[in-house]
């Protein structure tokens, strides 16, 4: 039952609609039928050239992530299952909003607050993982991508030991990479556009 709580707790607070509700209110637009469509915090910054309305929307994003953490521990406890719960349900909350009928942002920046707050190490390797792949393709989307995919991979190589020592207590080290490969497949499935429409250009590009 705590873990249903946790869950939709979390979900709520992962639903804010940040930036939607940021260049609505600055700029009067609707990011849904703007520039890529994504409410997030690039198409944010895209859509209104503004960087301060860009790292606003960042910033918040990463917040209510660590926020949905911090708040299920305080208020159904520390246990794993709550706070793994927790985890998934702030990303889920963040990729499909409930108020936007399910239409959201790609989920980096929440993602990441809600593993800051749980296990940092993690989104160390996500920023290896994303160096890398932008560095070989120069595309933002193409180092997502890489970075969703492999650094669930690069985690079971890490040590056990390195992993807890920069985890919540609550966990083991097969729970943390568990869960974190789970939101790692939410992400990549809000991932599948971007992924399909670099292909296309590709595949028209070598016509």
């Amino acid at each position: 039952m705590l873990t249903l709580e946790a869950f939709v707790l979390s979900y709520l607070i992962g639903s804010l609609p940040t930036a939607y509700i940021v260049v609505k209110r600055k700029a009067h637009i609707d990011i849904r039928s703007a520039g890529s469509g994504n409410v997030g915090t690039l198409n944010a910054y895209e859509v209104t050239g503004e960087r301060f309305i860009g790292l606003v929307v960042l910033l918040v994003d990463v917040l209510k992530g660590a926020f949905a953490v911090l708040l299920t521990s305080c208020v159904l406890g520390s246990t794993s299952d709550a706070i793994s719960a927790s985890l998934v349900g702030v990303v889920v909350g963040h990729c499909f909003p409930v108020w936007l009928m399910f239409k959201g942002g790609r989920g980096l920046a929440t993602a990441a607050g809600a593993m800051l707050a749980v296990s940092w190490i993690f989104v160390v390797m996500w920023l290896a993982c994303w160096i890398v792949g932008y560095s070989f393709s120069k595309n933002i989307h193409v180092g997502n991508i890489v970075a969703i995919i492999v650094s669930p991979l690069l985690g079971y190589a890490v040590p056990k030991g390195i992993i807890l020592k920069f985890t919540m207590g609550a966990f083991s080290s097969a729970q943390i990479l568990l869960i974190y490969s789970m939101m790692s497949a939410v992400l990549l499935i809000r991932h599948i556009g971007p992924l399909r429409d670099l292909i296309a250009s590709r595949t028209s590009g070598g016509k």
